[in-house]
């Protein structure tokens, strides 16, 4: 009997953006809507990392957001993948007035 070869899939990866911000807050609103889906305890750090999906049907687009080791103060947030719609609009929520870089 002949076994057949499964090809294995490769996994393609999303695009990634990082942004570092000086924040008390942790999450910032984006404009998007978020499930945290998880927390982690990170190395050399007393801040958790918080995993969040977009809420939305059928978009795939990732968050994580985290803490600097080295200064509490401000916040890394990632996200891996691009949403394939328009945020929500929702003029009730203020927004959070922070200082944004974006880095790589």
């Amino acid at each position: 009997m002949r076994m057949k070869k499964v090809k294995a899939r490769r996994k393609m990866r999303e695009p990634r953006f990082c942004f570092k911000t000086l924040s008390e807050v942790d999450v910032l609103d984006d404009g998007y809507k978020w499930r945290k889906y998880g927390q982690k305890v990170v190395k050399n750090t007393q801040h958790p990392r918080s995993y969040y999906r977009c809420v939305r049907d059928n978009c795939r687009v990732k968050k994580r957001v985290e803490r600097l080791a080295e200064d509490p103060r401000m916040v890394i947030t990632t996200y891996e993948g691009r949403h394939a719609h328009s945020p929500p609009r929702d003029e009730d929520e203020p927004e959070a007035s922070s200082h944004t870089t974006l880095f790589w």
